[in-house]
Order: structure tokens, then sequence, then C-alpha cells
């Protein structure tokens, strides 16, 4: 039921419930037939699922640069990052903005390239009238305590393609042949990755309230904004399709290089700020010895924070840290 209600939600044919957003990202790729000797394009700025996954896949992960204004994947790099060796693109709507796809699609259809849509943090978000993740090939979400949308964990998967929907099925579900269980019969190697009727119950719930959880995060965000008009930050664009999973800013340059030190100082104020992926995912242990060229990712990773904008905070919440941001910036600003 939850499955249908999805895809519904999103006008498209399949949906594939997983134990999580990163299962449903590996189920997706493993699905396309991604394996050792393959390449996957993956943004520089995200959770590092978005690349662990190809890891896990034996694929070589190829970070791309972001768009120094959206924070999405650029699409000069991700271009330019094309090659023989590639299988695929995941491209991340990053902290509820929705990404270019449309010339991100003009590019990665020159080459026949596949798109896997990252939704984990933009559940509802639209581009000119149109959901996310339903321009990829596979796209991917995650029901994570901390999402627009939970079922406290969880993930899905959405495709319009009848092959891939039955063998993401089958991968999450031990690799199983059709849909009867009681056959205990298998075609392939799967894995233990489907979501349990409770985790299912609570998303058909939290799915109906979607929209207006989606609204009281923009209304937050808003807040922020007008609070904070009057300093120089540099916030992520706002435009109607985006579901503020947060408020990212980026601090002045002259303050870059001291971005934990301005978060130390706000929270000693007693406001509550955040920063997702202090790191760019290339300068993490894991790939630091890999070579990469995104200079605009390092770049923004020093200077970012975000602001919580979840649906269950009040007004003054929103002014104390505006306030304690404000103040800082005042004392150390020239």
């Amino acid at each position: 039921m939850f499955e249908n209600a999805f895809a519904e939600y999103h006008g498209i044919k399949h949906s594939i419930a997983t134990t999580s957003g990163t299962t449903a990202l590996h189920t997706a790729l493993t699905s396309l037939g991604v394996g050792p000797g393959d390449e996957v394009i993956v943004p520089d700025l995200t959770f590092i699922s978005t690349a662990s996954v190809v890891l896990q896949t034996g694929a070589k992960v190829v970070f791309a640069d972001i768009d120094p204004e959206t924070l999405n994947i650029s699409t000069a790099d991700l271009k330019a990052k094309i090659n023989e060796h590639t299988r695929a693109v995941m491209v991340v709507h990053l902290y509820g903005l929705p990404a270019n796809m449309q010339a991100i699609l003009a590019i990665t259809d020159q080459f026949n390239l596949p798109v896997i849509e990252d939704c984990a943090q933009s559940h509802g978000a639209v581009i000119s009238g149109r959901k996310v993740g339903t321009f990829g090939r596979l796209s991917c979400f995650s029901f994570y305590q901390t999402k627009n949308m939970s079922c406290g964990e969880g993930g899905m998967i959405i495709t319009n393609d009848d092959a891939l929907a039955d063998h993401c099925r089958s991968l999450a579900r031990h690799g199983l042949i059709g849909e009867n269980l009681a056959l205990y019969d298998y075609d392939r190697l799967g894995y233990n990755y489907a979501m349990t009727e409770l985790q299912a119950a609570i998303g058909m719930v939290q799915l109906n309230k979607l929209e207006k959880l989606n609204s009281m995060r923009r209304d937050n965000a808003k807040r922020y904004r007008k609070a904070l008009v009057s300093l120089p930050l540099h916030f992520q664009p706002d435009n109607p399709g985006h579901v503020n999973h947060c408020l990212t800013c980026q601090l002045p340059k002259q303050l870059h290089g001291m971005r934990d030190e301005f978060i130390r100082a706000v929270r000693a104020e007693g406001a509550i700020v955040n920063c997702l992926y202090p790191l760019t995912l290339s300068q993490t242990r894991i790939f630091r010895d890999q070579s990469t060229n995104t200079p605009v990712a390092h770049a923004v990773a020093e200077s970012l924070f975000n602001l919580y904008t979840n649906p269950d905070l009040d007004p003054h919440f929103v002014d104390v840290c505006a306030a304690a941001i404000c103040k800082v910036l005042v004392e150390v600003l020239p």
C-alpha cells in the first residue's frame, strides 16, 4: 500500500521500499549492473552514502565539483568528468534544492548514461511543476528520522522502467524469483533490504502530511532569511520548488576558514546551528588518497553552516538563532 501511494504521489509506475536510503541507492546501482571497472560520477559535497554505495559495487567514485550558487553538481564539471569508463551519474538535490535536471539530462543523454537521483533531502521538491525523482532512470529516497518525511528509518526506489523495477524488487528480497516468498527460489545474489510493515504503516501517515510539513519548513526558512537579510551571508537560492531540508548559508569571504570558530561563538549565545558535511567527500580519509579536482566544493565546505528548519520549531527558536548570528557577525566583521 505504501509503495503504491508513493508511486502515485510522484505520478510514476513503480516504487520499491527498502530498509534505508543507502540500501535504496545500492540496490539501484546494482540493478544497472555497475561493477568493477566502471566509474560513477558523484558530487563532492554530499553525504557519504552517495559515494560509499559505489564502492560496494566494486566501481570507482569520480567526484564532480559543485555549482557555487546552488551547491548542487556542476554541469560543466560533470561533462568534463565523463569518459569511456563512466557507467552512471548520481545527482543529489542537496538540502532540498532541486538540481538542474534539464541541463544534466541534456549531457547524460548525449552519452546514453543512466542518472540516479538521490532525493534523500528533497521529498516533494519540484522543478517546473514536476517532482524530483521523476527525471532519472531510477531515484532514491531516505526516510531516516531527520528527513523531510520519516518512518524512523527506511528508503524507496522509484522508476518507470518495468525491468529495473523487477530487478530492484528481487535484489531487495534476497534475489527472489517473482513475488511468491513461499517458493524460496532465487536466481541472483540479493540482499535483505525489504522494509518492514511497521515502517510502511508510519510512511503512509507521513506521506499524507508531507506537503504540510514542507510548507512549515519553507516558513521557517523565510523567517531566517528575513531576520538575516542585512548580513553578508550567502544563501542557497530560494525558489518555489525548494523544500528546505535545512537553510544553508556561507560565511562572507573574510571569514572563510573560520567556520568552526563562528559556530562555537553562536552556540555560546544559546543558539543551535550545525554544519552538515564540514568536509567534502574527497577530503575524508576513505577518499583522501584519490586524485580529485573540485576546488569550488573545497572552498564552500570551509565556509558552510546550516540552520534547522524542522516543522516542530517555533518562531522563538528561529528568532534566537538569528539574533545570535547577527550578534556574532556584527562583533567580528569590520
